[in-house]
């Protein structure tokens, strides 16, 4: 039985902005896949570490969250209200943290390996399978949940590889994106970009610029071969 889960504190998850750290901090996740068009998207929890899942990308609220099994992580918003919330309008999050707690025991509620977390927002239902592995440590530190238009095809490689005029090439690739029509000004992710090209304009590194405004660095790389594709004098 699904439960609405009870919220322990209600603060964001500050990333990690160490270079060298930087290359899996954020994952990157198609509206679709996450709800449930193809395999179910997992998540892993590991000791002393949390997770975030950050639907800002999507412009989308959250709602209420449901996990089937409470005994073993917690959820915590970037809105304070939902912590109380006792209908759908009084909660405006937009980011989940996730934790992993020492197993609890409940009565009537057996303990599973994996369970699942349910997600409504005023978009949408998503799911996600959370994992606890018993060793090992996290390949990544926020899910960013993306519209499939930017997500398809995004490449991996790290943005290091890329490297040259950064602020110009992400610049150029999100007039590509807005020509093409994947993007419009009026997209929250579009902000968040151009925070980012300011950033990186200042000599902060666009990994680290990435995790700092709340973008997948597979986002940005693929904004940069956008950039790349247009030809010298091109005006969009």
């Amino acid at each position: 039985m699904k439960r609405l889960v009870p919220v322990v504190g209600s603060s964001l998850y500050l990333l990690a902005s160490s270079p060298t750290a930087m290359a899996e901090v954020v994952r990157a996740v198609p509206v679709s896949q996450a709800r449930g068009d193809g395999p179910i998207v997992t998540v892993e929890l590991y000791r002393g570490h949390g997770t975030s899942l950050n639907f800002r990308s999507t412009g989308e609220t959250i709602r209420r969250a449901w996990l089937d099994d409470l005994s073993k992580a917690t959820l915590s918003f970037d809105d304070p209200s939902c912590t109380m919330a006792e209908t759908e309008s009084e909660c405006a999050a937009q980011v989940i943290h996730l934790r992993r707690i020492h197993p609890l025991e409940f009565p009537n509620l057996p303990a599973t390996p994996t369970t699942l977390l349910t997600v409504l927002t005023d978009g949408g239902l998503y799911l996600f399978r959370l994992a606890f592995p018993e060793a090992g440590s996290p390949r990544y530190y926020s899910v960013d949940i993306q519209p499939d238009s930017l997500s398809d095809n995004l490449q991996t490689q790290p943005i290091a590889a890329l490297m040259g005029n950064e602020a110009q090439l992400i610049e150029q690739g999100l007039r590509v994106a807005q020509a093409r029509n994947l993007i419009t000004q009026a997209d929250p992710l579009w902000e968040r970009v151009q925070r980012l090209i300011t950033a990186v304009r200042q000599g902060v590194h666009p990994e680290v610029a990435a995790a700092q405004v709340g973008v997948s660095q597979a986002l940005i790389v693929r904004l940069i071969e956008l950039g790349q594709s247009v030809s010298p004098g091109v005006t969009l």
